[in-house]
Parts: structure tokens; sequence; C-alpha cells
């Protein structure tokens, strides 16, 4: 009983009957506003309260226990732990409010066994939208918007990591960076076994490449091995070869 998150302030709150659960997943909110919510969920007649609040800058409190219910999405609080997101739906997480919503999921995988997973279907284990609850959960179509819907699989990427650390856990800016990489290698690698090439007119072209076509041939099947090897180990795809 009283499960309380490594890593967040315990800020205790009026606003909780005390009822115990055993939470699913994690309610994934967005506060609609900006600094600690603590003061209106520890008002009586505001009647709300979420179990954790991440902020902007990386603050970290707990307001209700996570083996208790909170007051944040009617219905579904019986189900499921809240994290309330300092912002508006309009603005994306910062970094910090992906590792801190990061962290409080890891520890509910360990605590409960949340499954690794983003869903959108109540009553499934994973990390999940107020609105994905409709009137049940008090009709908020726009908690917490779709910027930081599309977050989640970030959030899971990175809760998957500090679960286990020594496994990799390719994220889409991993992929852009790989990309980018091995676009500018295929270019040095062109260039550096045909200088002329590139500079010379149409006549030195067709000499030069005459000249070095074995050169070419074999730095272009290594560099053509080489891509392949990394983009499959990091999940990039490639485009098909032309025609």
């Amino acid at each position: 009983m009283a499960h309380l998150v490594p890593s967040f302030t315990y800020r205790p709150v009026r606003n909780t009957d005390g009822d115990a659960i055993r939470p699913i997943g994690l309610v994934l909110h967005v506060q609609a506003g900006n600094g600690s919510p603590y003061g209106w969920f520890n008002t009586s007649s505001s009647q709300v309260s979420s179990n954790l609040w991440a902020g902007k800058a990386g603050q970290r409190e707990q307001y209700v226990p996570s083996d208790v219910r909170a007051w944040a999405q009617s219905a579904g609080n019986q189900t499921y732990d809240s994290i309330e997101t300092e912002g508006q739906p309009s603005e994306a997480l910062t970094a910090a409010q992906i590792e801190s919503v990061a962290q409080a999921y890891a520890d509910g995988v360990r605590t409960y066994g949340w499954s690794l997973r983003v869903t959108d279907t109540v009553g499934q284990s994973g990390l999940i939208l107020h609105s994905d609850g409709g009137v049940a959960w008090g009709n908020h179509p726009s908690c917490p918007g779709s910027i930081r819907a599309g977050q989640r699989t970030q959030i899971i990427n990175r809760a998957k990591a500090i679960l286990n650390p020594s496994e990799d856990v390719v994220t889409e800016q991993d992929k852009n960076d790989i990309a980018a990489k091995v676009l500018a290698l295929l270019q040095s690698q062109v260039f550096s076994v045909s200088p002329a090439i590139h500079q010379a007119n149409a006549g030195e072209v067709i000499g030069a490449t005459y000249n070095k076509t074995g050169t070419v041939q074999a730095q272009l099947s290594w560099l053509t091995t080489a891509v392949q090897a990394v983009a499959t180990h990091s999940g990039v795809d490639l485009p098909a070869p032309p025609k």
C-alpha cells in the first residue's frame, strides 16, 4: 500500500477517497496550464487530482500513491494511474517531460507488470490517453491532444531503455542521423575514388570513368554492403535501387 514512484516528490492531497487499486496502465493528461497543480488538487471544492505530475523543466510530483485511486478520469480511475503534464494541448512535451513520464511508466512495469506499449483501447494495459475514455472518462476529447498523443512511442521506447539499459533502442532521430551519415559517406567515397570526374568536361569524364572503372566498382560494392548492414541493424528502410 502507498506505493510511491522513485524520483517523484510526494505531496499528498485531500482529493482522494483512499480506495486501493491495482492499475493496469497510465493515462496521459495535459494540464492546460502552467505551474504545479498541487494547490488545486488539494482544494476540496475542485474534486480533482492525479497520481502524478510532470513539469516542463523536469519537476516531478506525486499527489496520490500509485495503488490508490485519484480523481483524474472518472470511470477510468479504478483501473489506471494518471499523470498530468504541464502546458497546453498545442505544445509538445519537453524532453524533460518525456523522461519523467517514461520513469513513471517504467516503475509501473516493474511494480504492476504494465505492457510496454501504446494503446487506445480502454481496459487494455498500456500508455493510454484521457480522450480515449470518451464520455465515461469525463468527455475530454482534446486531452492531451494529438501532439502529445504522438509522443507516446518515444515515452515507451525510453521506458524500455530504462528497464533494459544494455538493450539498444533506436529512435526516429537516431535513424535520421544514421541516414544523413550514410549519405555523406556515399558522397565522400564516390568523389574520393574519382576526384576528376565531378569537375571535368564530358570527354574527360568518359576517359576517367573508363580508367577508374575497377576502383569505382570495388568501392561502391564495399559501400553498398556497408550501407545495407548499417540499415538492417538500425531499422532504416533503404530506397529501392533505380531501374
